[in-house]
């Protein structure tokens, strides 16, 4: 321990009682601060999280049947059965491949497809 220009030993004591007071108010302000930071750093995480991964997959939940039925009604043949949409309630998967294997196959489909749209 440091001599303090000849201070008895309880002044001494109490000189470092205060520096080690002026740390540890010094490092409670500190940590206060760093705990906000993380408590922040927490919030805009989970909020990130809703916002990039949670939020796209509820509105594609939501949004996206809706327009995949109306953009698959428009390719259908204009003679199929079903205006609910690719797999409504009106056409099985069944009697969709049968209307692909009827017509030449899935090149040959997809070529009238593009046929009907050029018209």
């Amino acid at each position: 321990m440091p001599n303090y220009q000849g201070a008895s030993l309880e002044e001494q004591v109490k000189v470092l009682l205060e520096q080690n007071l002026a740390y540890s108010k010094e490092i409670y302000h500190m940590s206060k601060k760093i705990k906000g930071y993380i408590l922040w750093g927490r919030i805009m995480t989970t909020v990130s999280i809703v916002v990039f991964v949670i939020l796209p997959i509820v509105v594609g939940f939501v949004v996206l049947p809706p327009l995949l039925n109306d953009a698959m009604s428009q390719f259908l043949p204009a003679g199929s059965k079903s205006n609910t949409g690719l797999l409504g309630d009106d056409a099985s998967t069944t009697d969709l491949i049968d209307m692909i294997k009827n017509s030449g196959g899935a090149l040959n489909y997809y070529q009238q497809i593009l046929d009907q749209t050029n018209q």
